[in-house]
Parts: C-alpha cells; sequence; structure tokens
C-alpha cells in the first residue's frame, strides 16, 4: 500500500517537473539586452578618422557612419550623451563648443582609477592582426596620414570632445552617468586600449557596453580561409563578451532599420579616389553585415544592380579592372545599400629605357620660364617636396613605396614638361607615383591623406597614358607607350585629382625612351 503510495506520489511529481519545464523554458532562455536608463547614459565614439593607411581599414570606418549617425540621433533624442574620441586627430576640434565645454569641465578627481576596487577587464584577443586589411596582395604601407573624423558624421551642439581618461571621467562624474556605450574603430587597439577608452573607464567602475552593429576591429583578410574583417570583429567582440563586456546591437535596440543606414561591405576594398591595386587576380568577398535577410546582386561595369543582376554565393576573382557595385534585395526591393569599389590591375612592369629622362634637355611652359616660377619647375634626381619648409623646397632623393631610384624627376602638380622626340626613339617606359619623403615627418602624421595625383603622357598633343588617381604607398603606375613614327614632342604632367594640395609631389622614376 505504501509503495502504491510512494510510486503515485513519484509519478505525480515527475510529470510535474517536465510539464512545469516544458512551459517554463522561456524563463530560462537568456535575457533580451535592455537599453541602459538613458540620463544616465553616455556614448562615447573613438576615433572614426577620415583617413587610415589601409584603404579598406578606411572604407569600413565610412561604411558605418550612415548607421552611426542615425543611431546617435536616436540616443540624443531619448536623452543620452555623446562624447567624441578622435585621440590623436582631436586637436583639429580645438576651439569649437563641444571641445571648449569639456574642457572647461577641468579634472574633477585626477586619481586613476579611484577607490573603487575594480580589476582591470581580462581579455585576451583571438583574431590575428595583419599589415593591413587588404588581405594577400599589395598591401598598404602604415602611415599616418588622418588629421580629423571622417566629415560626414553628424556632430551636434550637445555634443563633448575629448580624449583625455581623466577628462572624460570628470565629465560622467558631473552628469551622473554611470553606463558608458562604445563605438568606433579599431576595437581590439582603440576603442580598447586608447585614453578614454572601454578598459581605462571599466576600471573606473561604469558600466561598459560595446555597440556590435557599430564597432570594427583591426584583423586581417585571408580569402582561402573564407576569413572576413567581418569575422575578425566578430571574434573580437565575443573576446570582450567573454571578459564580461555587454555587447549589443544598438541601433536594433533604438528601432533603427538596417535597410536604412547599411551597406554591402568589400574586402579588399578601393574607391575610384583611391584604387585597389592588384597584378594578376584578385579574390573580393562581399558581406552583408547585420542584414539578415535578402541576398546581394552586384555588376561589374559601374552599372546600378538590381534583383536581376548575377547573385554573389563566393568571392569574385577579378582578372580585369572592375567597378563593382553591390546591393541586398529581399522580395525583389532593396533591403540595403548600393555600395562600390574600385579594382585596377597594373600592367606588365616595362622594360628599362635606354635614355633616361633626366639624362636630356626639357621645355617647360614659356610664361612660366619668363616669371621664374620655379616652385613648379621638376627637380632631377630630386623630389620637390616642401612639407617641412613651407614652399621654400625641399630636394630630396626620389622615393616612391619605400624605394628609392637613382633616375627620375620630382614634381609638384599640377606641372609638366615637354621632349624632342628623335626618329629612333620607339618607346616611351616609365614608372610615376607619389613621393612620400613626406612620411619621415612623423610618420606622414597630418600630411599623408592629402596627396593625389593623376600622371599623363601626351604625344603631339594627344593623350597617349594616363594612371589612375594616385595616392601616397601605392605601387607606382607603369608606362609603356609606342611612339608613332613622326612624331615631334612628348610631354609628361602631374594633374592634381581632387585635392589641389601642395603636397601633391608626383615622381616620374626609371622614365625615358628605348630606342
Amino acid at each position: 500500500m505504501k509503495s502504491s503510495v510512494f510510486n503515485s506520489l513519484l509519478r505525480t511529481l515527475l510529470f510535474s517537473i517536465v510539464f512545469c519545464t516544458v512551459l517554463c523554458i522561456p524563463c530560462f532562455a537568456e535575457t533580451p539586452p535592455m537599453l541602459p536608463e538613458p540620463a544616465k547614459t553616455a556614448v562615447i565614439v573613438i576615433d572614426m578618422w577620415n583617413y587610415h593607411w589601409c584603404m579598406t581599414a578606411s572604407q569600413r570606418v565610412a561604411a558605418m557612419v550612415p548607421r552611426m549617425n542615425a543611431v546617435l540621433d536616436e540616443a540624443r533624442r531619448k536623452g543620452m550623451l555623446v562624447i567624441w574620441n578622435p585621440s590623436d586627430a582631436v586637436t583639429a576640434y580645438a576651439g569649437t563648443p563641444q571641445y571648449e565645454k569639456a574642457y572647461a569641465i577641468g579634472v574633477l578627481d585626477p586619481a586613476a582609477p579611484p577607490a573603487s576596487g575594480r580589476e582591470p577587464v581580462k581579455v585576451r584577443f583571438t583574431a590575428k592582426a595583419g599589415a593591413c586589411l587588404c588581405g594577400p596582395g599589395l598591401t598598404c604601407k602604415m602611415n599616418y596620414g588622418w588629421d580629423a573624423m571622417n566629415h560626414d558624421l553628424k556632430i551636434t551642439d550637445g555634443d563633448l570632445f575629448s580624449a583625455s581618461t581623466d577628462e572624460i571621467h570628470s565629465i560622467l562624474k558631473q552628469r551622473g552617468i554611470e553606463n558608458v556605450i562604445y563605438m568606433g574603430v579599431h576595437t581590439n587597439m582603440c576603442v580598447f586600449g586608447k585614453p578614454g577608452a572601454l578598459s581605462h573607464l571599466w576600471k573606473y567602475g561604469f558600466k561598459c557596453y560595446l555597440a556590435r552593429d557599430l564597432n570594427d576591429a583591426f584583423t586581417n583578410y585571408n580569402p582561402a580561409a573564407n576569413f572576413t574583417p567581418d569575422d575578425g570583429t566578430a571574434e573580437i567582440d565575443k573576446n570582450l563578451q567573454d571578459a564580461g563586456v555587454n555587447v549589443v546591437n544598438l541601433g536594433e535596440l533604438l528601432g533603427i532599420k538596417d535597410e536604412a543606414t547599411g551597406t554591402v561591405r568589400f574586402a579588399p576594398w578601393g574607391k575610384p579616389d583611391r584604387p585597389y591595386f592588384f597584378e594578376k587576380n584578385i579574390a573580393v568577398t562581399l558581406t552583408k553585415p547585420f542584414s539578415g535577410s535578402g541576398e546581394i546582386h552586384y555588376t561589374t561595369d559601374g552599372s546600378e544592380p538590381d534583383s536581376s543582376s548575377p547573385l554573389y554565393s563566393k568571392p569574385l576573382e577579378l582578372e580585369n579592372t572592375a567597378l563593382l557595385k553591390a546591393a541586398v534585395f529581399a522580395d525583389r526591393k532593396t533591403a540595403l545599400c548600393c555600395s562600390e569599389a574600385y579594382f585596377v590591375k597594373l600592367p606588365p612592369m616595362p622594360a628599362k629605357p635606354d635614355v633616361y629622362l633626366d639624362e636630356l634637355d626639357y621645355q617647360v611652359n614659356g610664361y612660366l620660364k619668363a616669371v621664374k616660377m620655379c616652385m613648379w619647375y621638376p627637380v632631377k634626381n630630386k623630389s620637390f617636396n616642401d612639407s617641412s619648409t613651407k614652399n621654400s623646397g625641399e630636394e630630396k632623393p626620389l622615393r616612391i613605396r619605400g624605394k628609392v631610384y637613382e633616375h627620375g624627376l620630382g614634381f609638384r602638380a599640377p606641372s609638366g614638361v615637354y621632349y624632342e622626340l628623335k626618329p629612333e626613339y620607339k618607346r616611351f617606359v616609365a614608372l610615376a607615383g607619389i613621393d612620400d619623403n613626406m612620411l619621415a615627418h612623423n610618420n606622414g602624421r597630418f600630411l599623408a591623406m592629402h596627396s593625389s595625383v593623376v600622371f599623363c603622357v601626351y604625344i603631339d598633343g594627344k593623350l597617349a597614358g594616363e594612371s589612375p588617381v594616385m595616392r601616397i604607398s601605392q605601387e607606382p603606375w607603369r608606362f609603356d607607350i609606342p611612339v608613332p613614327p613622326g612624331s615631334k614632342r612628348l610631354s609628361i604632367s602631374c594633374r592634381n585629382a581632387g585635392t589641389n594640395s601642395l603636397l601633391d609631389s608626383g615622381d616620374w622614376v626609371d622614365g625615358g625612351f628605348v630606342k
């Protein structure tokens, strides 16, 4: 009898446990992230520079700007404070009300960190950082050319600028802020470790969040392993989450739609004003982060894609110059804005000339010669770079992408010279690129982004050859042009390519004529 009663009670208990478990599964699910109390929350934006030595990194920064503007607008509307931390470019904002208001607060508590008793955040970043995000091709050479943040970012009167841990801590303390949401670049370096960044405010005791939809890590692109910069960022975000940092999709929490603010991303990623050069072929990967629905459609001829354009399914193997455009489509409607990337195949390397340009006499515009406007004259075997001497001229060896050349002429765009052709000249050959002697000045800090030049060759007034837009540290463009029989004159020139900067220093090297 007792056994029967016991068994009955046991069956009832087991049934109740199973029944309650089934019904209560949602109760044990992970709690959805909640938006912290706006009045006690600040958003800190790290860096978001207008330039980076890596063109893919630079374009990925620009790709975040539309979503960042929309998210920050909504954050402000809800009452959150926005603090911009452009670190080494912060002086670009000196004299602005946003900078001066922050600076006037001063340092309320110089102790670093205060007696919060909180241990440093312990995180191990597992994604390997490469030389740049462009992958295994012609990598970008390091320089520090940025001089501000991306100019498309929307900065309002109520925002603040600061790049100091003590100053930012004082601002937050004065405002009674307890929560800090971080966004910007680069997560595993700047967002984590710069002054005022996550690792520092963590030690001050603030509850730190990372906006996973608005940060980008500096890792690598490895198409052979199907590893993209998006994968690297996701891995770094996971490292921080495992260390206890709250990682959230801030746009989603604020109700921002992906299709209004997102773009397809490329790896590697060049643009017409800063092309990605390749030798034989290049594998280009397209991704659509934070857009769950829809498929990527693309074109390679510069035309606008639609839902009937080729469907992206695997990395594209490019063997020729191409202007890629891509967008995401769902139910034949655009689900993610169109974006573009430009890839240029380098011509074959030309032969060395029999007669070098710097061994020959050239002619210049008669007016320039008459008024002795020598700042526009080329310099034989020297670059003409005035980055440190304020227009007085500075003669240095010709140097492109770190290599010094023995033969050539250095120009400052716009300028050009003419050569009289001889019957035995059969071909004109040369390399042309931006002179990078300016990198000797603090690694090109605030300078390197401004140079952009197009190199041109004319024969008897007709365009015979032209480079794409050239930027600093790119592989020099290769000219190998036949000289038609009976030709009289050949001219070479450097033309401004949009920046019109006194740093537009262009070199023609190993140039001359093959007999």
